[in-house]
């Protein structure tokens, strides 16, 4: 007895001793399972992957099934998940634990390029039934035919259809579901989303094979022996693990979708779920029959990095399509409506059905078609937005043709691969891929994927892109973002901006190397481009190869290894572009051409000005100014047309409707302000005028307008907008070349590289592009709607309507404008309380007359994590999360997001005619603001009212009538003449149609409830039982505000109130304070080498003047602003600043100006008295001398007492005046007192005198000309004499020299001495 016991104790020793080895060595011979299993060749898995054909009687050969079972599965027994839900005996730390104690004693695992592609040859990802631990490994139990789903908690973001989950269910039925919702179908097919949501629910799921599904079980006979059943694995954390396990299946993933699907080159895999269904049959199957052997097998892989989603569908053996309540055949499962296949985005939103295989015959393709990975039945997909297909498709089948393509936006200069996914290609087919309207070469890269270089296009914004096979129509289509050289990211840029001088030692430049090609040793040639408008075709000018490098992404230009170099021809050329490309085509993606990377637009200087140099001078840069003001002088002046800068920043900032930021100086983003020193903040004209021109203003760091009157960064109106003008192929409309042809490189050539006070600068500053002032600006009227909804009209009339539907907000039909902005309310969800007698904002849509129709959503609670808006422009979606994209352009109209929003929960509307949308989402909560100039008073419609500067007219009804303010039954009244405002599909008078976009079937009616019935009363009274609510904490949030308190009491909800208040205030401040009108005296020039002390010029403004050092202020030293808009008076002259040298120059002529103006006055009198004097004197002599030579006709002598009496001859021969001339000579020599002569003076003998006779008396001038005598009864006078000759005695004889009668004629002779002082007299007879 004792005996058997001890071997019995013995034995089981061994026995247990033995089943130890035996667990111990488990791990082992999993792992040389592995090893032998993975023997099998490339060629084999190919082959294996090649479906059967089904027998003659239409079933699919069992044995053949079994076989590729078991020869397609890879069964990793080595490990399982990090963390398998579900499956108790394998915990956290037990996985964590295993993960250590690996990385310690072994290294973190690295895989080799061999082992991965021998494991990415296999189709289904790995998955098993058993574990380490004794347990079930990744077979989930718990799922069966009774409890056909379990719940999974994800501890991770899981972006999918726009949605971001961090939970999920697994079910039976070939679904990873997202919402509990029941599998109760009524009516087959099946259509998503479910249309009476949220009356049924509306699933949201993943369905790579959506029908209901029992457990089946295997065949005799079958290689793979696990299980039957849902399989669940989830690894998270792959960057940071370093086990066998999840390096694997991190390698696996990463390479499989980066090859699988187009735009995944750099996706790396973060987390992973892996659900397999295996061997499930389909439910209603005869019990008598083989439909529990009729099975399939796929697979659901999920890779995401929280931002973006991939997910495969592996079909490793499909053998039935329909369940029998659809129609399927109790016995093999076929027939009737087959499987849904594809996503749906649940809630009533989006849904993806996989066509042509879902819910047709075609399904039973699945695991033959497909292809990814060159994996027949492998399918990829790209989910967390939208779903993008990486497969090609049956074409024949489809009702549209949606193109897959990566990258989906490129810079305009060209030179980006694009690869393309949609239809099935042949390694020999010929494709085309036409952007816009420029077609070129492609290339067939695979199946399903095709490659083609994106060509030159002077185009920007959304463009038509489509392909063509063979010849083919372009029917495979999408839509390409084309990126202006300006907002397209930089492919090359510089180091520092030294390129920006005009002679720098050198230049270091980077480029993106990996957009070229991965290959390092590759290379790359640098050439440089230049851009010039001489005619109305814009040109692309080739001017240079700079140099020949690897493809390392650096190197160092020198500008003076170009120094020597002939561009006659291109000596006109002052911008362009730096490109690089490869010297050869990169093989691997089998196209003719190299991509390329390239700079944005850059001064040339630093290549041109040596030949700049030698044709124009040393001077070069003042040349080409000139050159420059001489061609802009000859182009149409545009500055009068633009718009208008705003005075203030903050006017700047809330027109909306006109003015956008300019992201190259943006206090929100970009703050560098390269072009505009001293500026903080910069803003454009969101759209050009009709001539492509536009308008830009700049603010100083107080909020003033900054203007080139003052300084050479001040803002300026622009020949050129940007974003360009239609057609953009034409010169002046190119975008973002254009401008900087004409405004920008002028910059440099004038200021820049000359200086402030340069006379070209002075010309640009003042003339060319010379900043405008305010005078003249008008802000927008503004309205606002917000909360449950409470109006603010233009009029700054406020009510509240909380009805239900589309309604029209503003409505303009005029012959200068077309505008409508419709608005859709729904109801508010439900509170602690039930349902809400309330509605709130959910969307906005409008269009301006022929302009693109531009829709802003509210998305989905669930959906509000990376967008909280939805944008769409007609009829597609459009996503602003990159820079190059936060300015789009489309049809008459801009839609921005500030750069600083990276979720996209603010976006702005603006249309051509200066109209504006705001709308703003702040905790699911939408608060819509509308912009409109004054060009549109007293002509809007709508709930905003009549704007005609009189709230008592505001309330408009669509058939004109007026109801006047206030209004009996207020509220209730005004309900209804709300509901007036609704909206349908088709075209009403006075109202329209609807603009929303409406999916899944919908229309305008399904948002309109005439019947519900909201809250009346502006302060309701808190419902008795709305016991988590105080009333005095609704006090407190709201204060003074009665629509906060309104959705207070209303909703129960704090943070409704909270965005009410906070929509409100804003809307209040803006009104306010943004939107006022100010006065303003103009601009106010700061004088050359001056200062001012402010840059405000509105009214009340005091201005100072003052001078740099070395220069001196003149003229009035301080300037007021009335508030009239007139500047006072310079009563000392406009401020000047001279140099100090001029000023000195100055003050000294002023000073002999004083000398001057007090000496001068006594000089002239002096001269003045003198003279006077002078003129007494001569007058006096004159008398004498004139009453001496009257008497010049006869001689006689004068006795004082005796006087000559005429003779009769003489008196009846004389006329009248004659004889009053004789009588008078007579009298005046009678009157005269004797003089005796100076002895000084009297000079005997002169000809000019009266000579001395032998006896000491004078005589007479002897000479004709000296005599006075009577001609025609007028009398001569001789010339002037010295007075001082005159004679002094008039005793003696004289002689008259004329003669008398009977008497001969005596004439007297003067001999004149050799000084002309003593002549000698002689007299002659005849």
């Amino acid at each position: 007895m004792r005996l058997g016991v001890s071997l019995a104790l013995a034995l089981l020793l061994v026995g247990a001793v033995a089943w130890a080895d035996q667990e111990a060595g488990k791990p082992e011979e999993a792992n040389r399972n592995l090893s032998q299993e993975s023997n099998s060749s490339e060629e084999d898995v190919k082959d294996e992957g090649a479906q059967k054909p089904p027998t003659a009687d239409g079933e699919p050969d069992q044995a053949q099934e079994s076989k590729l079972r078991g020869k397609r599965q890879l069964n990793y027994n080595s490990g399982s998940s990090s963390n398998n839900q579900g499956s108790s005996s394998n915990s956290n730390s037990n996985s964590q634990t295993r993960y250590r104690s690996y990385s310690a004693s072994n290294g973190p695992y690295t895989i080799s390029k061999e082992e991965l592609d021998r494991v990415r040859a296999e189709l289904m990802y790995p998955y098993t039934d058993k574990d380490e631990h004794g347990g079930t490994g990744d077979l989930e139990k718990n799922i069966n035919t009774q409890n056909t789903q379990v719940n999974k908690q994800l501890t991770f973001l899981l972006p999918f259809f726009g949605f971001g989950l961090n939970y999920t269910w697994v079910s039976l039925n070939g679904y990873l579901g997202f919402s509990d919702a029941p599998f109760n179908w009524q009516h087959y097919p099946l259509s998503f989303p479910v249309q009476e949501w949220p009356t049924r629910p509306d699933p949201s799921f993943i369905g790579p094979f959506y029908s209901k599904c029992n457990i089946g079980e295997l065949k005799p006979g079958d290689l793979d022996t696990r299980r039957p059943g849902v399989y669940w694995r989830l690894e998270r954390d792959l960057p940071s693990r370093q086990d066998q396990v999840g390096v694997t299946i991190r390698e696996r993933l990463k390479w499989d979708i980066r090859e699988g699907i187009v735009g995944a080159e750099i996706f790396t895999p973060k987390h992973a779920i892996i659900v397999t269904w295996k061997n499930v049959t389909f439910s209603g199957g005869s019990v008598n029959t083989q439909a529990k052997y009729v099975t399939n097998t796929f697979q659901l892989v999920v890779a995401t990095d929280e931002i973006r989603t991939y997910c495969l569908f592996n079909y490793e053996y499909m053998a039935w399509t329909s369940h029998t309540e659809a129609g399927g055949s109790t016995d093999d499962g076929q027939g009737g409506v087959p499987a849904y296949v594809g996503f749906n985005a649940g809630n009533g939103t989006r849904s993806y059905e996989y066509t042509p295989y879902s819910q047709k015959l075609y399904i039973r393709d699945l695991s033959v078609a497909g292809n990814a990975n060159g994996l027949p039945g492998r399918h990829i997909f790209r989910i967390d937005e939208k779903i993008l297909a990486g497969c090609c498709r049956r074409e024949e089948e489809l009702r549209e043709y949606p193109l897959t393509f990566a990258p989906e936006h490129g810079n305009m200069m060209g030179g980006t691969l694009v690869n393309v996914t949609g239809p099935c290609f042949k390694l020999s087919d010929s494709v085309r891929c036409q952007f816009d309207t420029t077609a070129v070469e492609g290339v067939v890269v695979s199946g399903n994927k095709a490659a083609c270089i994106m060509p030159r296009l002077f185009v920007s914004g959304y463009v038509d892109f489509s392909i063509s096979i063979n010849g083919g129509p372009y029917y495979w289509k999408g839509k390409y973002f084309v990126e202006t050289p300006l907002t397209a990211p930089e492919g090359v840029w510089f180091k520092d901006d030294s390129y920006q001088e005009h002679s720098p030692e050198s230049l270091d430049i980077e480029w993106l190397a990996g957009n070229l090609t991965m290959n390092r040793d590759a290379t790359v040639q640098i050439s440089l481009w230049g851009y010039r408008e001489i005619s109305i075709t814009p040109e692309i000018v080739y001017i240079d190869v700079l140099k020949d490098s690897p493809n390392i992404g650096f190197t160092t230009l020198v500008p003076q290894e170009y120094s020597n170099r002939d561009n006659r021809q291109n000596l006109d050329l002052e911008m362009g572009l730096i490109m690089i490309n490869l010297t050869t085509p990169e093989p691997a993606y089998g196209v003719k051409e190299s991509t390329i990377v390239w700079s944005r637009p850059i001064p040339l200087a630093w290549y041109f000005h040596y030949q700049w140099a030698n044709l124009y001078g040393s001077n070069w840069q003042q040349a080409m100014c000139d050159r420059w003001i001489e061609n802009d002088r000859n182009l149409r002046n545009f500055a009068y047309e633009v718009e208008r800068c705003p005075c203030l920043l903050k006017q700047a900032v809330a027109d909306k409707g006109r003015f956008l930021p300019d992201f190259s100086c943006d206090m929100d983003g970009n703050t560098e302000c390269d072009y505009h020193f001293g500026a903080i903040h910069c803003v454009r004209t969101a759209l050009p005028n009709k001539d492509g021109a536009g308008q830009q203003c700049c603010y100083d760091r107080d909020g003033y307008l900054m203007m080139t009157a003052d300084k050479m960064w001040g803002g300026n109106p622009h020949r050129a907008h940007n974003l360009g003008k239609t057609p953009f192929d034409e010169a002046n409309k190119v975008p973002s070349l254009s401008h900087w042809y004409h405004d920008v490189i002028p910059f440099y050539t004038c200021c820049k590289w000359q200086g402030e006070q340069a006379p070209g600068c002075v010309t640009f500053r003042f003339e060319r592009r010379c900043s405008q002032n305010c005078v003249g600006y008008t802000p927008p009227s503004a309205a606002t709607v917000f909360g449950d909804p409470h109006f603010y009209t233009f009029d700054d009339l406020t009510y509240t309507f909380n009805g239900k539907g589309e309604f029209v907000l503003v409505r303009v039909d005029s012959n200068r404008h077309v505008l409508d902005i419709q608005g859709r309310f729904e109801q508010i969800d439900k509170n602690y309380l039930g349902e809400i007698k309330g509605s709130m904002l959910t969307a906005i849509a409008a269009r301006d007359n022929i302009s693109s129709i531009v829709e802003v959503r509210r998305r989905p609670s669930d959906a509000i994590w990376r967008y909280h808006l939805d944008v769409i422009v007609d009829g597609e979606r459009v996503y602003f999360d990159r820079y190059s994209q936060k300015i789009q352009q489309f049809r008459e109209c801009v839609v921005y997001t500030p750069s600083n929003i990276l979720n996209q929960s603010h976006v702005v509307v603006m249309f051509s005619s200066g109209a504006g949308i705001e709308v703003m989402e702040n905790k699911g909560y939408l608060g819509g603001r509308i912009y409109l100039p004054l060009s549109f008073a007293n002509i809007t419609r709508g709930l905003f009212g009549n704007w005609t500067f009189d709230k008592t007219d505001d309330l408009v009804s669509p058939d004109g009538s007026y109801i006047e303010m206030p209004m009996e039954g207020t509220a209730e009244n005004l309900y209804k003449w709300g509901l007036e405002w609704s909206l349908e599909d088709k075209a009403q008078p006075y109202k329209g149609k609807s603009l929303f976009r409406h999916e899944n079937s919908r229309s305008s009616n399904y948002y309109y409830d005439k019947d519900f019935v909201p809250e009346y009363e502006n302060m309701p009274i808190l419902p008795e039982n709305a016991s988590k609510t105080d009333i005095s904490e609704v006090n407190i949030v709201c204060g003074d505000s009665y629509q906060c308190y309104f959705d207070y009491v209303v909703t129960l909800k704090r943070d409704f109130a909270d965005m009410t208040k906070y929509y409100q205030d804003q809307f209040v401040n803006i009104k306010s304070q943004g939107l006022i009108q100010v006065i303003s005296c103009g601009a106010l020039p700061t004088p050359p080498h001056g200062r001012k002390s402010t840059f405000n010029f509105l009214s009340g403004a005091e201005v100072k003047f003052d001078c740099d050092p070395g220069f001196v202020l003149l003229g009035e030293q301080r300037r007021w602003c009335y508030a009239s808009g007139d500047w006072n008076w310079p009563e000392n002259g406009e401020a000047t600043c001279v140099t100090e040298t001029e000023y000195m120059m100055m003050q000294q002529g002023i000073t002999a100006g004083t000398v001057l103006a007090v000496l001068l006055p006594v000089l002239i009198a002096m001269l003045c008295f003198a003279s006077y004097h002078r003129n007494k004197r001569k007058e006096y002599i004159e008398s004498h001398q004139s009453a001496v030579r009257t008497a010049g006709k006869q001689r006689f002598s004068f006795v004082p007492s005796r006087s000559r009496t005429p003779s009769p001859k003489e008196l009846s021969t004389a006329t009248p005046s004659h004889k009053d001339s004789v009588e008078t000579t007579q009298l005046a020599w009678e009157a005269p007192p004797p003089v005796p002569p100076r002895a000084n003076e009297l000079r005997l003998g002169h000809a000019d005198s009266p000579s001395a006779s032998d006896d000491g008396s004078l005589t007479s001038p002897s000479s004709d000309s000296e005599r006075h005598s009577f001609q025609s009864g007028k009398k001569t006078r001789r010339p002037r004499e010295d007075p001082l000759k005159s004679p002094q005695s008039f005793d003696g004889e004289y002689y008259t020299n004329e003669p008398v009668d009977d008497k001969p004629v005596v004439f007297q002779n003067v001999l004149w001495g050799i000084d002309e002082q003593t002549p000698v007299s002689k007299q002659s007879a005849v």
